[in-house]
């Protein structure tokens, strides 16, 4: 990671600020309820779509198979919350001279100069994430975790910034000192 970030920092870019996201369960109260009812749909979903099969034509071995890429189908949703959170405790956040960096396997970033909307949010569990923009600042606290997966999401003509997340940033202080001297208006 250390390679993909130093081979993405412009000319005189100083790191400012380094942190990740603190301790989370997986399953926490905020992120519990999606991941039960994507479960509960996704195995309805599977089940009704076995007895249409069962009284349709009976389980053959090709009807088995799509019985089980049903189900897996129907899984993704549910699989996707389990990896959000696997990703984010891989996730390095970094504050620099210029921008914001979500560091994984791919830098994502957003320039101070694209930041129009901005807050500190806590959810349910009293984790405090950094939201930015304005689809950011929309989201339900349940989407928290994978906004910051997906990285920064700007407006068509790249000037503003619409969607990006430091998902419970552990050291928010620095975090927040960095902000207030590179965002004033908003932090």
């Amino acid at each position: 990671m250390e390679e993909t970030l130093n081979s993405s920092l412009n000319a005189g870019e100083e790191i400012l600020w380094r942190g990740h996201a603190e301790s989370f369960e997986t399953l926490d109260k905020t992120n519990k309820p999606g991941f039960v009812r994507n479960a509960l749909i996704g195995g309805l979903i599977a089940l009704a779509f076995t007895v249409f099969m069962i009284i349709a034509g009976g389980l053959e071995s090709k009807t088995f198979v799509m019985v089980i890429v049903v189900a897996l189908l129907c899984a993704i949703p549910t699989i996707n919350i389990l990896s959000d959170a696997s990703k984010l405790r891989k996730t390095e956040y970094i504050a620099t001279s210029e921008r914001l960096i979500v560091l994984r396997d791919a830098v994502r970033a957003v320039y101070y100069s694209q930041i129009r909307t901005g807050a500190f949010k806590e959810d349910g569990d009293g984790h405090v994430s950094l939201l930015c923009g304005p689809d950011a600042l929309k989201a339900k606290q349940r989407k928290y975790r994978e906004i910051c997966v997906v990285g920064a999401n700007s407006t068509d003509s790249g000037t503003e910034c619409e969607r990006f997340c430091f998902y419970a940033p552990a050291d928010r202080a620095g975090l927040q000192k960095v902000l207030h001297e590179k965002v004033p208006s908003i932090f």
